[in-house]
């Protein structure tokens, strides 16, 4: 496969951040260990908080956004509501369905890992000049960008990633 000069250091910046994402996602999971933040909460579970914060409200747009499946939500969704973090409300015009409301703590604990997280980071950028910052802020809204390009082109996860893939029963002949 030929490259092009272009192309080049555009590779070496996406194998770059393909790298650097899941340590981000290792600290962030170390810190909330280490710093008993989210109180036992998986990031994960944090990312539901974080998308009921955003506006969704259903477990159909929370499935979507996280790309797992349903079954996976309702778990998370259980899990978070015996914690008090979430609680299920009927939906006023269809009383079949129901939409998902972040309650005062789950708004409390997400904001909590949140700025704790944020602030680690912050003091990390602390030593950067101006100029750096915001080249920084230019390259995350490069990478925010292509995410959601690459988001809209890729279909939702049909298992969850930590689910073991089942092999199908073989058929008796």
């Amino acid at each position: 496969m030929r490259q092009t000069l272009t192309s080049q250091p555009a590779n070496a910046y996406a194998l770059q951040a393909l790298q650097l994402i899941p340590r981000l996602y290792r600290w962030a999971v170390a810190s909330m260990q280490a710093n008993h933040l989210g109180r036992d909460l998986s990031l994960r579970q944090l990312g539901v908080l974080y998308a009921l914060r955003e506006g969704e409200s259903s477990p159909g747009q929370l499935a979507r956004r996280l790309r797992v499946t349903p079954a996976v939500v309702t778990g998370l969704l259980d899990r978070l509501e015996r914690q008090g973090y979430v609680r299920r409300e009927a939906e006023p015009t269809d009383r079949r369905r129901f939409r998902l409301v972040l309650t005062e703590n789950g708004l409390a604990v997400s904001l909590e890992v949140q700025q704790a997280l944020a602030t680690e980071l912050t003091a990390q950028f602390a030593s950067a000049s101006p100029e750096q910052l915001q080249e920084l802020g230019r390259s995350m809204q490069l990478v925010e960008r292509a995410l959601l390009s690459l988001e809209e082109r890729t279909p939702p996860a049909l298992l969850d990633e930590e689910e073991p893939v089942k092999k199908p029963k073989a058929r008796r002949k």
